[in-house]
């Protein structure tokens, strides 16, 4: 019986934080003492402690496909009592700019058109948490997509077509599987791209993890010069979105009772 229970205590975890991407977490990461780490190709997860408190890391690669195979591996080896899944995201509305926090009230999946609500007591407590440290954020829904959506045109139309602030390429998956599994989880996106930023499409440049492929730019590049300009302002919108990101989790893992 004693071997039962620390074998079930070994497999909780009070919060579970999710991502695609390594840069969207790098800063919390680094901050973990991380007690153990569990490869799941191309997914990762890590279980540790920050400010002293408990918590899981995953971190999948892009996609549905990717982000739903690392989440369901993972949940039927842990039982979280709540998912946290963040990241980057481009806005579909001109009041969602640069770094703001976007906390998902729904998010629906566009070409299924399933709707998924956040559950009630986390979004609220998001919100108060943003209010108390005077964060940038917006409250809406977002459109999970299967592609970069790089013009402002096509932003701005699935922004209005689904009724929704910002675009991403993982929640609804996120959304599906916990609801499924009746976790309680909430959605906080950054904005990386404003609605009127129009993005060079570099999808075969990086790796499912974002990583960059050093032959893939420098070919992309020598084919597309213009979007070498382009480059620096990426690399600003993202320091600015994480650290958005970053300032949000710190809080929300310092607020865990």
């Amino acid at each position: 019986m004693l071997g039962a229970m620390k074998h079930k205590a070994k497999n909780m975890s009070n919060l579970l934080i999710v991502a695609a991407l390594k840069d969207e977490v790098r800063p919390i990461k680094a901050e973990m003492t991380v007690d153990c780490t569990i490869h799941f190709k191309p997914a990762t997860f890590y279980q540790g402690k920050i400010f002293n408190k408990e918590i899981g890391l995953l971190i999948t690669g892009v996609g549905v496909a990717r982000m739903k195979k690392g989440l369901i591996q993972v949940l039927e080896q842990k039982k979280p009592t709540s998912i946290l899944h963040v990241g980057f995201c481009g806005s579909c509305s001109p009041v969602a700019g640069l770094g703001a926090l976007i906390l998902g009230q729904g998010v629906v999946e566009e070409k299924s058109r399933c709707h998924f609500v956040s559950e009630t007591g986390l979004l609220e407590q998001a919100k108060k948490l943003c209010e108390e440290k005077q964060f940038s954020f917006q409250v809406g829904s977002i459109v999970t997509v299967d592609r970069i959506v790089s013009s402002p045109h096509e932003k701005a139309d699935l922004g209005a077509v689904h009724k929704t602030m910002a675009l991403d390429m993982e929640a609804a998956v996120v959304a599906e599987v916990a609801s499924q599994r009746k976790i309680p989880w909430v959605v906080v996106k950054s904005i990386l791209d404003p609605v009127d930023m129009e993005l060079p499409n570099l999808e075969d440049c990086v790796e499912p993890t974002g990583e960059a492929r050093p032959l893939m730019v420098v070919e992309h590049l020598f084919r597309k010069p213009q979007d070498l300009m382009k480059l620096p302002n990426i690399q600003y919108c993202a320091s600015q979105a994480r650290r958005s990101l970053t300032e949000f989790m710190e809080a929300w893992v310092q607020n865990i009772s």
